[in-house]
């Protein structure tokens, strides 16, 4: 007999399975790794304990994969892979028209059927590289709302890494992902965001703007542990370089305290952040940390008017959170 649970109650439902799952896969992978020597390489100490990636099948879904299990190798750190199938896409309504249903049901099935393909496909790479690499590892696979899964899933890791044209449609990638403008609005942890092409490596870029956003990334950033090594350059945009001074000198003092080697670069433009960071600064630099918010609001900074912005078609990795 067909299920007849309400959509609403499927989301609650699966929602709460995701937590559930992960939570015991987690305390297993604990329970086994429990008593292992931390491995450290160049990277240092890491305060990581678990990475959530979301896998993607797009060039910036490979380069979050091989860069969250870069992460993984630093230390005790375990990673979790989800998948899925995102149904509140596949099944959206459509305006009826002649044979419209019959056609509509055809479709749903079509796509699918390539999420399922394309996420098979994803977890039993994932594994096979994981295995290979001897990374403690779990996966997780869902059918329904991603923003509830990935939710679900982000709140029992430390970071989330992900490609910045996330989808779990089956549809390679999407240029303004609503998987990933969602999960930067309410994700409880940080969010790293992957290029099309793996930075050859380097230092690290902080952008700050003094708001409340860009002081936790800051902190988080810091207590994560995960780039101690690197130098820091920290650039600050205002119309008044007084301003732009004064707010990388405080995000330099910051993280001097922390043990940072830092180097400030102030500068004084009216042009839209994502504009200079972009046009001047991200090149060269392994990561760039940054609120998710801003001064500006999040839509308007990751998805705005410029040709190129910082997030949307990212030139390195970002570290984000709001």
């Amino acid at each position: 007999m067909a299920s007849t649970i309400a959509p609403a109650r499927r989301v609650r439902r699966d929602h709460v399975r995701a937590v559930l799952t992960l939570r015991n896969v987690l305390r297993a992978e604990a329970a086994r790794t429990r008593g292992a020597r931390p491995e450290e390489d160049d990277g240092g100490v890491t305060m990581i304990r678990n990475l959530l990636l979301l896998l993607g099948e797009s060039p910036a879904g490979a380069v979050a994969n091989a860069y969250a299990r870069g992460l993984a190798r630093r230390g005790d750190v375990s990673l979790t892979a989800l998948a899925g199938i995102d149904l509140s896409y596949i099944e959206a309504p459509m305006l009826g028209t002649i044979g419209g249903a019959a056609y509509h049901a055809r479709m749903e099935s079509g796509l699918q059927s390539a999420a399922e393909r394309a996420s098979n496909t994803l977890t039993e790479a994932f594994a096979r590289d994981c295995a290979r690499e001897g990374i403690p590892a779990a996966q997780l696979a869902f059918k329904g709302d991603p923003f509830d899964q990935v939710t679900a899933a982000s709140a029992l890791c430390d970071l989330v890494v992900a490609g910045h044209d996330v989808t779990f449609r089956g549809t390679g990638r999407e240029r303004n992902s609503d998987t990933l403008s969602q999960l930067l609005q309410a994700a409880p942890r940080p969010v790293l965001v992957c290029p099309d092409v793996a930075p050859a490596g380097g230092d690290v870029l902080v952008a700050y703007d003094g708001s409340l956003p860009a002081m936790r990334a800051l902190q988080l950033f810091v207590l994560l542990g995960c780039w101690a090594d690197r130098s820091i350059t920290v650039v600050s945009v205002d119309t008044q370089s007084e301003t732009a001074e004064r707010l990388a000198t405080d995000a330099q003092t910051y993280l001097s305290r922390h043990g940072y080697a830092v180097s400030t670069r102030p500068i004084t433009s009216g042009a839209h952040p994502s504009e200079v960071i972009d046009s001047h600064v991200v090149d060269g630099f392994e990561l760039l940390v940054m609120g998710a918010y801003g001064r500006r609001g999040l839509r308007e900074f990751i998805f705005g008017s410029t040709t190129q912005t910082v997030v949307g078609l990212p030139k390195t990795c970002i570290f984000l959170y709001h």
